[in-house]
């Protein structure tokens, strides 16, 4: 239901609407959320979510994690497993380095996944005041995808 107001800024009624179609996907996706995230935060357990930031604006993304960050909202010790490719979740102070995991494809397609904390460099682990996301995208952390010369694509694509 939305407000509807005169030309003087007056409520003067209310109109009902679809949210399926009137809605954003993101507004959708967060109602769809909702109900899992608010159940395992009041009984507690885990919530896993494949790709939580999909049409969701990253401010979104971020507060809904830290609902799992927070002990007034999570009294009974829930966790929350997601994937993402929202890299604006790296910025430092967001996430500890035992919460950061890295899946990375080989050459064959067989993924391997591994912890931010178990990575080190010249035998040292990262320190936490590094810029994670900076370091990711750079490839310092792997995990990255292989972007072939978008160029040699599409010239293989219009010879075809």
């Amino acid at each position: 239901i939305h407000k509807c107001f005169d030309e003087k800024n007056n409520q003067d009624g209310i109109v009902e609407f679809d949210m399926r179609s009137q809605e954003s996907s993101g507004t959708n996706k967060l109602f769809n959320i909702s109900g899992p995230v608010f159940d395992v935060l009041n009984d507690g357990g885990v919530l896993v979510i494949d790709e939580l930031d999909a049409s969701l604006h990253p401010l979104l993304t971020l507060a809904v994690t830290k609902l799992f960050h927070s002990k007034e909202s999570n009294r009974n010790s829930a966790q929350l497993i997601f994937a993402t490719h929202d890299t604006n979740l790296l910025n430092y102070g967001n996430y500890r380095r035992d919460q950061v995991f890295f899946v990375e494809k080989d050459n064959f397609g067989a993924s391997s996944m591994y912890s931010l904390v178990d990575y080190k460099e010249e035998g040292k682990t990262i320190r936490k005041d590094r810029s994670f996301e900076k370091d990711y995208i750079e490839g310092r952390y792997g995990a990255i995808p292989f972007i072939d010369n978008v160029t040699n694509v599409k010239l293989e694509w219009h010879e075809k």
